[in-house]
This record gives C-alpha cells, structure tokens and sequence, in this order.
C-alpha cells in the first residue's frame, strides 16, 4: 500500500479499501497515529535484524554508511531503500512490484500480454506460472499433484512448493520463479547499488530455502547484467530467514518518531 502519512489507499484489494490517520487517533484515542507504506516497515525492521536471522549468499562485505535496500516476494512483491541519516537510517518507499515484467524464455508468458512483476514474483506468481505450465504441457501434468493444486483455494503457490521437489512441472515453475525473482533482485541491485546490503525478504524465499541457497538459479540470474555484472560484484546480497520484519520495523519507526 502506498501512504502519505495519514492516508493510505491499498493497492492490492479490489474495492479500494483506505485508511485515514485523524480517523484512527480519535477513534481509537491515540494521540499521534502515522502511517507507513509496507514495506517501509520492512525496511526499518533489517536494521533490527540479528546475524542468525540471514543467510549471506555471497561474500561480500558491507559497506559503512552505503544505501541498504531490500525486495520481498509473498502474497506481492515489494521494494524499498534505505540511505544513511544521522546515526540511523532513512527508508523510502517504492512500487517497484509494479514494474513491467520481461519473460525470457519461450516457455514464459507471451510478449503481447502486460505483466506487471508481481503477478509473477509473488506466491500467486507461482501458481500462476504452474497453471500456464500444465496448460502448456498437459502430458506432464501429475493428477494427484494437480488435484491438490485445484483444490486448494488459496496459497497455491505453497502447493508448488511442496512438490517442487519430486513433480516436474511443480520444479519447472519453480526455476521460473527463482530465476525471476533473481533477475529483478538484480534490477533492484542496479538501481540502488545498495552496498550496505540488499536483503531477500518476504515469505516465499525462506519457505523454498533449498531453491535459493542449494541451485544457483537466484544468483546466476541476479548477476546476469551483461557488461554491468562487475557493479553487482560489490553488493553484499542477505536471505532474510524470518518473517516478522514488518511488525519489528513498524515498533522501530513509531520509537524513532517518538523520540524526536
């Protein structure tokens, strides 16, 4: 969701549901309510974050007092950065999510439709990529898997996950994901240079753990930039293994605010 600060208009439900700040502070008798993007409050809540709470999957170092940024895929895909202020950080929201998406392979969606990111880099995402998969190759299709998947409805995605291992259809779309999700952690690497850390967060990473850290699907797809791979070499790159940065940030930021 996108937030000024005492409004904010959530992107991802249909009928546009908003919250408004002075509304909350009277009704619930708060006396200073501020509202933040999502994943502003996932930003704040890396600088909480303890060294067995992530995974390096390279190895870089950090960079003191550089940009920090991070991209998390769950339920949508999310983007912010954080740049040095004072003795702490400063975080800015982003829709990234949203930016187009590329498929590379011709087994990938077809270029005549608009994409956007998430619909793809997302628990939806892959579900989707595996419904286009069995609809493309139905002589693949596992009939227990299958059943499973369509009966299930909601976090179907969890479904592929589950048998990514053993199902091959369930394993194709989820090397699409990966390397997706890989290309525009990438991009996000570009476009921040984020040589303080760029940090995979969400939920879908640390649930198919064995994808990112065992193949080298994420990295090889992360680094794949052509004659600007060398700018990415310096950007330590994190695996965020838990999930509740969003409630740790929003308990840092209104500290912070507080103590002004």
């Amino acid at each position: 969701s996108a937030s000024d600060g005492m409004k904010s208009r959530f992107t991802n439900i249909a009928f546009g549901w908003s919250i408004n700040g002075d509304n909350l502070q009277r009704e619930l008798g708060i006396a200073n309510v501020k509202l933040v993007n999502d994943f502003v409050a996932m930003g704040y809540g890396l600088l909480t974050l303890r060294e067995h709470e992530y995974l390096a999957l390279n190895d870089v170092p950090r960079e003191v007092d550089a940009p920090i940024a991070t991209i998390g895929a769950g339920t949508g895909l999310g983007e912010c950065f954080l740049t040095p202020s004072g003795e702490s950080y400063e975080c800015f929201p982003t829709e990234g999510g949203h930016c187009d998406y590329s498929p590379t392979t011709d087994i990938e969606f077809g270029p005549n439709k608009r994409l956007s990111t998430e619909r793809i880099i997302s628990g939806n995402g892959l579900a989707s990529i595996y419904e286009h998969l069995a609809e493309k190759f139905p002589e693949k299709v596992n009939s227990t898997v299958h059943a499973e998947f369509e009966s299930t409805d909601s976090l179907r995605g969890g479904v592929v996950g589950k048998n990514a291992g053993s199902d091959e259809l369930c394993s194709q779309a989820m090397e699409i994901f990966v390397k997706g999700y890989g290309r525009e952690a990438g991009n996000a690497a570009l476009k921040y240079l984020p040589r303080g850390g760029l940090y995979i967060t969400g939920g879908m990473a640390p649930k198919n753990l064995d994808f990112f850290t065992k193949k080298s699907w994420f990295l090889d797809a992360l680094f794949d930039k052509g004659r600007v791979t060398p700018a990415l070499k310096s950007v330590p790159i994190y695996l965020v293994l838990t999930e509740d940065l969003g409630e740790r940030g929003a308990h840092y930021y209104s500290y912070q605010v507080r103590h002004k």
